[in-house]
Parts: structure tokens; C-alpha cells; sequence
């Protein structure tokens, strides 16, 4: 049975970055602070690779200084932009790497815990008109990922927007390990029930995007998202992995200042 938790997935890290895109459209003056504060709901597997969604209340906090020099954020964490360059950033930040319960799901009873925890994280971007292309790579005692994407924004109207987008992640040996690996100590734990399995260093997956961002006025708006995940090289094959495709949906409700 799906309920209702707090939590943060990748469905709601798309409709963040959406938020992000929106709030980069309005210039600050010098010396300010602007972001968006809200809510929503999203309706996505509990981890990557579940058979099953479920629905989640997520909050929505994305806050910039001096247009995004510094700024702290849900999903993007906390860093800051070295560039001086309107269309182009540049910086570090560190945000949580995601968190894993085994009582999530049956199929991950005698795997370990895996609590919230710091990722020291470098980051590029450039805007180009409606596109905007990003990357960044990221680490912890956890293993290292990385990622590169693009997102293009479509102006319907005054009050509409489309932003379509596309990402391909990459995970090394360790992180794909801690995700998608079972050791022989969690097969015995499970009670056989899963199988010892090495995740090897790799494309993790591909993500494609869409999302509504409609304008109520100046300062409220919505966005409604819809996310597409495929699972790529061994974190197919792993005992682990219950569905090798997921959609997922976010539905959010903001206030930007």
C-alpha cells in the first residue's frame, strides 16, 4: 500500500532544478536575496530499481544571493558560483547523498542501512538562450557519480512554460556497489533470498524529462513533472533491481521572492 512520507527522490530533484531554471529567469539586484519556498507531492519508487511507486510530500526551498554566487537549496544543496559570467556557472557545493532504508521494500531486507550523508560536489552550467546544459560529479566515502544533461525551455505564453530535459548518470565501482551490490554477508542475512552481486563502474542510468511551469502572478506558480528512468549497465542485472524502468510524476506549488 502506498503512503504518504517525507522524503526526497529523483522525480522531485527534476521538478527542483525546474524551480531552479524559473527563479534564474528573474534577475536580483546586487546584494539581494530571491528563491522559492512551497510544496508537492510526487508519486515515485521508493529507491531505484523498486516495482512499486509511492506517494511522497516533498518541500520546496531553492534560495539564491546575488544571483546565484551563493545559494541554498533542497536538491542542489549548499555552494557556491566562482563565476562572474551571467550565462555560466562554475563552483562547489555539498549536498546529501540518498538515503536507503531496508524496511522499504522485501526485496532489500538484509541489505544495510544507508543513512543521509555529506557529498563534496563540483558543478557546471551555460545558458544558451532556451538551452541550458549541466554537469557535475560528486564523492564520498560512498563512491563517486557523475552526471551530464540538458534542459530546453519552451515559452508557450506570458504565464506558460514547457522545460524538456535529458541526463545520463555515471557511478564507479563503490557507489554503484552501495546501491545496486550485494555482499555475501547481506545474501546470507536475507536468507539466500538474494544472490552476491558486484555492481561494476558504469553508466547508471538515463533520465528524460517534462515539465509544466505555469505563472499565476509575479510571485506564486505550479509546476507539474513528469520523469522517465532507465537503468543502464550492471545495475540492471542486480538482484536488487525489480524494474529496469520507472516513470514517476511531481506536482508542485511555490512562492517566489
Amino acid at each position: 500500500m502506498n503512503q504518504i512520507i517525507v522524503h526526497r527522490n529523483h522525480s522531485y530533484k527534476i521538478a527542483m532544478l525546474c524551480m531552479a531554471i524559473y527563479a534564474s529567469s528573474t534577475q536580483a539586484a546586487d546584494g539581494t536575496w530571491q528563491g522559492s519556498i512551497g510544496a508537492g507531492i510526487s508519486y515515485a519508487p521508493r529507491y531505484e530499481g523498486d516495482a512499486e511507486n509511492q506517494l511522497t510530500v516533498v518541500p520546496l526551498l531553492d534560495i539564491n544571493y546575488e544571483n546565484g554566487k551563493f545559494f541554498i537549496s533542497v536538491a542542489r544543496g549548499i555552494g557556491f558560483n566562482f563565476s562572474e559570467v551571467k550565462y555560466f556557472k562554475y563552483g562547489v557545493r555539498v549536498l546529501l547523498g540518498k538515503a536507503r532504508s531496508p524496511n522499504a521494500d522485501a526485496r532489500l531486507y538484509g541489505t544495510d542501512t544507508i543513512n543521509y550523508y555529506p557529498e563534496g560536489s563540483l558543478f557546471a552550467s551555460t545558458h544558451l538562450g532556451f538551452l541550458t546544459l549541466s554537469s557535475s560529479i560528486a564523492s564520498s566515502d560512498y563512491g563517486t557519480h557523475a552526471d551530464v544533461g540538458g534542459n530546453i525551455a519552451v515559452p508557450i505564453n506570458k504565464e506558460n512554460r514547457v522545460l524538456l530535459g535529458a541526463t545520463i548518470d555515471w557511478g564507479d565501482s563503490i557507489y554503484n556497489q552501495t546501491y545496486f551490490g550485494v555482499t555475501a554477508a547481506q545474501a546470507t542475512a536475507s536468507g539466500n533470498v538474494l544472490t552476491p552481486y558486484n555492481a561494476t563502474e558504469g553508466k547508471r542510468d538515463t533520465v528524460s524529462s517534462i515539465s509544466w511551469v505555469h505563472n499565476f502572478d509575479k510571485s506564486w506558480f505550479s509546476s507539474v513533472g513528469l520523469r522517465y528512468e532507465r537503468l543502464e549497465g550492471s545495475t540492471q542485472f542486480s538482484p536488487l533491481t525489480q524494474r529496469v524502468s520507472m516513470s514517476s510524476g511531481t506536482l508542485m506549488l511555490g512562492y517566489h521572492f
